[in-house]
């Protein structure tokens, strides 16, 4: 049962002392966070957009698609998008910090904890449940995130206007590249490819240390309740919700697992840069991908534990 808790672990602790590292940096004066939000920018318009390409362009779609396991997820999501949109303008008055809320609430660290988790349960390289529903979950998120903060904080109530100024976003884009060039089967040549994957591989170690630089625990003492309600919302409320009619309806093993990461990973840390760069408030933001990841080594370890003394998992 111990294998999902160091599953957890192992995907957290690095991201810990990428925060920490930043922290250092921020402390020693090698960077501070004025500096640091010129490339909070760089991040979001180029790094994510790369990382978000690769992570499409790399799913091997000939598994076949888990229909039934991507229906409900999209019906359950939807659900939950429609609540982030409504939900966190009850908890404050503040667009920046409920679009910020509702943002951290849809958006899980899907891909990170889901092959993760599920290496650690069923084997290396067993993680076809995972990349399927991965088809449906990444792009999904990044559009309902998109939506979130654009309509949170430009208060647009014309759909043209909002769908336009979604599409503009730079995630969106690139996870429109990406769709483009797997349906029309364009290769990428070596070198492209090459630098592709490897600005996609420091997206993540950028983005954890620029949020260790931002990172203020005075601010959060100062929005500790926004922040427990984020928290509360992503990490409690949307896989309590979830979880059972997943379970009642039928999925088990693989497939439940997928779904299990789907609502119960931590906030994707690209939710931060996203935040900075759009004139949301970073500082909630980093705040929330910082508690769930550090809260998921428990969460996920007990909806594991749960789910395997079950027989379902």
């Amino acid at each position: 049962m111990g294998e999902s808790f160091f599953a957890a672990l192992r995907v957290v602790c690095p991201m810990v002392i990428l925060m920490a590292i930043g922290w250092v940096c921020r402390i020693m004066g090698v960077i501070d966070r004025p500096a640091m939000k010129a490339y909070d920018r760089v991040i979001f318009k180029v790094f994510m957009p790369v990382l978000l390409f690769k992570n499409i362009y790399d799913m091997d779609f000939s598994q076949g698609f888990a229909y039934r396991e991507m229906m409900f997820t999209g019906i359950c999501m939807l659900v939950n998008f429609v609540c982030c949109l409504k939900l966190p303008r009850y908890l404050t008055n503040d667009p920046r910090k409920s679009s910020v809320i509702g943002q951290a609430v849809v958006r899980g660290n899907y891909i990170l904890f889901g092959v993760a988790v599920s290496e650690a349960l069923y084997g290396e390289g067993n993680i076809g449940a995972v990349v399927m529903l991965g088809v449906l979950v990444v792009p999904a998120i990044n559009v309902f995130s998109a939506i979130i903060l654009e309509s949170g904080l430009s208060g647009r109530s014309s759909p043209g206007k909002l769908i336009m100024a979604v599409l503009k976003n730079p995630m969106i884009v690139g996870a429109i590249f990406a769709f483009i060039f797997k349906a029309f089967t364009i290769p990428l040549p070596s070198p492209v490819h090459s630098v592709v994957r490897s600005v996609a591989n420091s997206t993540v170690t950028i983005s954890f240390i620029s949020l260790g630089v931002g990172l203020d625990m005075a601010d959060a003492v100062a929005d500790r309740r926004l922040l427990l309600w984020g928290i509360f919302l992503r990490m409690v409320v949307v896989p309590v919700v979830f979880m059972p009619l997943a379970i009642v309806s039928g999925f088990r093993d693989q497939s439940l697992c997928a779904i299990l990461v789907a609502f119960a990973a931590p906030s994707a840390v690209a939710s931060y840069p996203m935040a900075v760069a759009m004139g949301a408030d970073g500082q909630l933001a980093g705040q929330l991908v910082c508690m769930t990841t550090l809260i998921s080594i428990l969460t996920m370890f007990l909806w594991t534990l749960f789910l395997r003394s079950m027989g379902l998992m």
